[in-house]
This record gives structure tokens, sequence and C-alpha cells, in this order.
């Protein structure tokens, strides 16, 4: 029997503004002489797909109004009634799977496949385990006593912070922006997303998705606010006394300016960086388990053309292994197909390839050997488009400024571990200063996979598989240069309320309830006396033997 709260609403949305006629930009760029807009076009292609009038100081100043308006009635529902606005976005992206990846694939030049696994896949995963758990992780907790305190009952409570912000990159423009609306919403807030101008124009409908299962279930969809502004414009947003919490996925530089806004109101920041994660395939691994492997690497490598937070950075291997991984990789690196229908898509401007090209050709300079790619890509039925060819750089070492420095373009980086030894192999890992994920490959009985996973610094490990934390939610961040404090589970949910401790009275009806005892009391007639009693006060508390607390009562009743 389905219960009444179970049952979900469906909605529709109004369908995303295509452009009218198809036209390709000779010279694809968000920025456009002549006009302040941003110019939205599909990096796939380079066709010109709409301008968007970037927010102004005082349009953030609206949105923020409206979303605290809303904010005070929203703060009141209860978990049941945010559940079913959960309920209704769930069972709308299942329905609407296709038109959300194919929005997602125009603005950002990813593939279908890649956006079904990295905007629908995750996305439905939040909403499920906040819909099963979010309850949980915000009700309040009860929290031990003390001898002293015996009479006391104490409680922690989490309680919505009112507006929180969420500046997001454009590498996935539907689970970027819905992601931090899930967990404000859910928490009793409203939420005030800031899109990169690199995907302007989805960021409407995807806005609509999360606004349209509010009012289907009778709420205000003015909890939901769009802000797409150039980065001149973004500190006014991160600078407003009127957000009670920012979120931040980007770039450090960007990091730091976001950071230097939010310090003026001390508004808290949690802020994700990016990372050089490392996936390591130890000896271990056996010759049947090693086909696996390979197929794991190629996907957390070159998944939205590399342009992924976690995504592989760099391959570190044992001396046994890291032969045959290079023969099983290149073969596979070479076949990839580049183009919207094929297996790597568009990257989203070419503004990073000379850089790209400039870490491979610094790496060939000091010995290491390119196997594949290494440089952009001409897309013959694309010519408009931006591609990087699907790269493979072999005996890479930690002098070369790949090793260190963030690719986040489709570029497979091997590294030879000196030996077996776990310290070999964490003297690599550990090397750049990034710590977001990581991931161990290796055989369950191996002392050194253990070692390995111990001594990552990251905040996030996946054994025997690839940003597996993801997939089933676990508080998501990093320590380093790649940021602080987590989004995601149920840290993630908490980190966006005021975490309220309360201490209340157990039995008051009972008269039980503190009072100052005479020897303490203002004035202090003597505070030699007054000394002694307090004194006998900690030791009855915190003595750590009955002996101790007995001469500490024994001590109070004689400074009575």
């Amino acid at each position: 029997m389905i219960r009444r709260e179970d049952e979900v609403v469906r909605y529709k949305v109004p369908p995303a503004k295509y452009p009218e006629k198809h036209e390709i930009l000779e010279r694809p760029s968000i920025k456009k002489s002549g006009t302040t807009a941003i110019q939205c076009y599909a990096p796939a292609t380079g066709q010109f797909l709409a301008f968007v009038n970037p927010s102004t100081p005082a349009a953030i100043d609206r949105a923020i109004d409206q979303a605290q308006a809303a904010q005070k009635k929203w703060a009141t529902t209860t978990f049941a009634q945010r559940r079913a606005v959960l309920r209704a976005m769930l069972q709308h992206v299942l329905d609407n799977q296709e038109e959300i990846c194919r929005i997602a694939c125009l603005d950002s030049g990813k593939t279908m496949v890649d956006a079904e696994l990295g905007e629908i896949m995750v996305t439905t995963e939040k909403l499920q385990w906040t819909i099963k758990h979010g309850e949980r992780a915000l009700s309040p907790s009860r929290r031990p006593t003390n001898l002293l305190m015996a009479y006391k009952r104490n409680t922690v409570r989490y309680e919505p912070l009112g507006v929180v912000a969420a500046l997001v990159s454009w590498n996935y423009p539907f689970h970027n922006f819905i992601s931090p609306v899930i967990s404000a919403l859910f928490a009793g807030n409203a939420a005030v997303v800031k899109v990169s101008e690199q995907v302007a124009w989805s960021a409407a409908y995807f806005a609509n998705v999360a606004r349209g299962a509010l009012v289907a279930c009778g709420h205000d969809p003015g909890l939901v606010q769009t802000v797409v502004c150039w980065p001149q414009t973004a500190g006014h947003l991160t600078a407003h006394p009127g957000v009670g919490h920012i979120t931040f996925i980007g770039s450090r530089a960007v990091c730091r300016k976001v950071a230097a806004g939010a310090a003026g109101p001390l508004t808290p920041l949690v802020a994700e960086l990016g990372g050089k994660d490392a996936s390591v395939v130890l000896d271990s691994v056996r010759d049947g388990e090693l086909g696996r492997v390979v197929n794991t690497l190629m996907r957390g490598t070159f998944q939205a053309s590399g342009q992924n937070c976690i995504g592989i950075e760099r391959i570190i291997a044992g001396p046994r292994v890291y032969d045959r991984l290079v023969a099983m990789l290149e073969p596979k690196v070479r076949a990839l197909r580049l183009g919207p229908e094929g297996d790597v898509g568009g990257m989203i401007s070419d503004a990073n390839f000379g850089r790209l090209e400039g870490l491979v050709g610094d790496a060939i300079l000091n010995g290491a050997r390119m196997l594949v790619g290494g440089k952009r890509y001409a897309h013959p039925d694309y010519p408009n488009g931006h591609y990087f060819s699907p790269t493979l750089v072999a005996d890479v070492t930690t002098a070369m400024e790949i090793s260190k420095e963030e690719c986040f373009g489709p570029i497979m980086v091997l590294m030879r571990a000196e030996s077996g030894r776990a310290q070999d192999i964490l003297a690599l890992v550990n090397a750049p200063n990034f710590g977001l994920g990581g991931s161990v490959f290796g055989a369950p009985s191996d002392p050194v996979l253990k070692e390995v996973v111990k001594g990552m610094r990251a905040g996030m490990v996946a054994v025997n598989d690839f940003a597996a934390y993801a997939a089933v939610h676990m508080p998501f961040g990093g320590v380093g240069g790649s940021g602080y404090g987590r989004f995601y589970g149920e840290e993630g949910l908490r980190g966006l309320c005021n975490i309220k401790s309360v201490c209340e009275d157990r039995m008051s009806w009972l008269g039980i309830r503190t009072s100052i005892p005479p020897p303490i009391r203002y004035p202090v007639a003597d505070q030699e006396r007054s000394w002694r009693f307090a004194k006998g006060v900690v030791e009855v508390g915190y003595a750590t033997t009955v002996k101790g607390k007995v001469d500490g009562l024994v001590r109070m009743m004689k400074n009575m």
C-alpha cells in the first residue's frame, strides 16, 4: 500500500529556448564586441545558442530579497513536505532524462553517455539519498551529559541558515546547479546559484526543473534564484550580508577572490578546487583483473573530455605492472573518436589548448614519451568546435609540470613507481599540492593496498574502483590545495544549518535546576574559602577515583 506521503506529483516545465536558425559562429567566444551580453554557443560545434543578459548588482539584490521572503515560510515546512518536493523532482528527472542530457550536452560539449553518467546518475542518487536519509541527518540528536550536569538534557538541533549561495563550475551544468539546490531546500533554506557564464544558456531551463517541483507541491518558486554574471560582478554576491553560506566549485585563483568577498560579512565557505587525482595500480593486480582496471582508467580519465574535478589526472603503476599497462592502454587511447557522436566530446573552450600543449611539450623535452595525441584537433565535421586530441604520455616524473598541474583535459599521464613499496608509491601520489580524490587497485589481501589508502593525502579514496564515493553520496571535498569543507552526505546537509546546542533541565517540574551555591555567589565574601569550595566541585565531577570524588564532596561541605 502506497502511503499518501509517498505519492509523486508530476509536472512540466517550459521547454528550453533553442535558436530559431542554425548559425555557426566563425570564432566562438562568450564575449562579443559591441555588447555586454553573454554569447552562448555549443562548444562541440560552434553553433550560436543565444545572448543572455548578465545579472547586475541590483538584480542580485532582488534575487536575494525574493529568496529571503520565500524562505521565511519554507523554514516552517516539515521534512515530509520537503521530501514531496524532492520526490517530484526525482520523477521529473527520470521522466525527462533525454532532454536534460541533450541540453547539458549542447551547452557543455559533452557526449550523451557522459551526460547520463555525470548529470543524471549522480543527481538521481543525491535526490534518492536525501529523500531516504536526509531527515535522519537533520533530526535533533541527543548528546551525553556528565555527573555534575546529570539533571540536564542536551540536544543538537539543525536549523536553516536562511539564504545560501553556490558558485558552481561549468563542467556539469545540470548537476552542479541542482545539487546545491537539493541540499539547501531540504535543510530549510533558499538557494541562489551563480552559474558559470560558459553555460549560461541552459541555466534557465535547469532552474525551472527545481522551481517546477516547488510550484507543483504548492510552494514559492522564489526559493530558487539564478545569477548569471561576469566575474567582476560576482563579488557582489560573495560579499552580500544576506547570504548565510557559500559553496564554491572552481579554481584556486577564483576561490581566493570568493574568500576575500566572504571575509567581509564573515560568511562560511566550502571550497572544492579540483585536484591532481592519482589512480594507483599495484603490482598485486592479477592478470585477469588488469583488463577491468584498464577500462576503468579509460573512463576515469576521458569522461567529459577530462574536464572532471575527480577525474584521473595521473596513473601511478608498480614497476612490474607498468609496461603491461602502457601496452594495453595505448591502442585504446588511439582508438578514441572525437565528436558529439563519438567517445570524447568537445571541451568548453579553446582557451587552455596552448597550456595543455605546453605541458605535454615540457614533459617530452624532459624525457617523457608521448604515445598518442598531444595537440588540439581540427574536427573535419565540426571545424569550429573545441577539440583536443586524446593524449597518452608515459614515463612522466615528478620534475615535470604535467605531474603537478591539473590538466582538466583528455590527457592520460603514466608514472612508474621506483618500487612496489608503499613509501615509494606515496612519494609520487602526494607530490602535488592537491588532495581531492584518488583510487587504488590491487589484491584485497595486499598489505601495500591498505598502506596506500591510509597514506594517500586526499578527501576521498575509491578502492578497486573509480569515484565510487560519489555514486553513494559520501562527503565530497578535499584537503590542501583542493579546498576545504564538504558537501554531499550528512556532513554536507548539516553544513548548511545553524548547528544549535540546546541544554535544558531534565526534571524542571520537580524544581531541579541550577542554583548558584552561596560560597560562589557575588559578592564573594571569602575568595580562599570560595576557591576551596569550587575545587571540591571539580573533584566531585572529574576525579578519576571514588576516593577523589569523596574527598571533593568533603571539601565542598567544609567550605559551604
